[in-house]
């Protein structure tokens, strides 16, 4: 079966979500197996510089986004970045995590006379078939860092994907004064800094070498025409 429609699950943010899952202590379990996450990242860009505008996607309404939708936002928004600003004149950070499990009752489809549940005596509680985040209005879901000459391209690119989520959303631009960089370990941001230096350095040594042979270049051929007005 196919994944079910989003209003589904998405409007019904009243109640607290009995979705505990104890990974050492397992009978203090709420539900069974855990579905694995579908986002595959939370950075991207580059974010070890800094950029003159930040442009947010904040939502409207309480609401309930599973995380096939953030996937969806996350993966058009990438690619369409890395193709008009490239990955190295951007950063974006997905700020919000699919911490609450969607639980649903099978049902018998069909005009048969079978059942699969029978009532409170085989304690209905569900299945855990999703995840799901809890977000509140005026709440940021995506952050993009970039410089000002790429401002409209980022919200035009906004402005299009709305349609993947389940409640309407709107795009906040601003000077960027809060720190939203990077959070990942210090090694990892070690180990970038010193690649990018590194190819810098190689760079510079290419561009060097190929002023000396210029110039070297120049010199034997002066050194000809001195030699043959000589001779004359």
């Amino acid at each position: 079966m196919g994944l079910r429609p989003g209003h589904c699950y998405c409007k019904k943010v009243k109640k607290r979500a009995y979705t505990r899952f104890a990974k050492k202590v397992h009978k203090k379990n709420f539900v069974g197996g855990v579905p694995g996450l579908k986002i595959r990242q939370f950075h991207m860009g580059f974010g070890d510089r800094e950029y003159t505008h930040v442009v947010h996607y904040v939502t409207k309404e309480k609401i309930q986004i599973r995380d096939n939708a953030l996937e969806a936002v996350r993966i058009t928004i990438v690619r369409q970045l890395n193709k008009k600003l490239t990955q190295q004149n951007y950063y974006m950070k997905l700020r919000v995590t699919p911490q609450f499990f969607l639980r649903e009752n099978k049902q018998a489809q069909g005009a048969h006379a079978d059942r699969i549940q029978q009532g409170m005596s085989q304690c209905p509680f569900g299945k855990v078939i999703g995840r799901s985040s809890r977000v509140r209005p005026n709440q940021k879901i995506f952050s993009i860092l970039c410089d000002e000459e790429y401002l409209q391209i980022v919200k035009d690119l906004l402005s299009k994907v709305g349609s993947k989520f389940p409640c309407s959303m709107r795009i906040v631009a601003e000077k960027n004064t809060e720190n939203i960089k990077s959070v990942g370990t210090t090694k990892k941001r070690r180990k970038l800094l010193a690649i990018a230096e590194q190819e810098a350095k190689e760079a510079d040594e290419k561009k060097q070498k190929a002023k000396d042979a210029k110039k070297n270049v120049k010199g034997a051929v002066n050194t000809k025409d001195t030699k043959s007005a000589a001779k004359k």
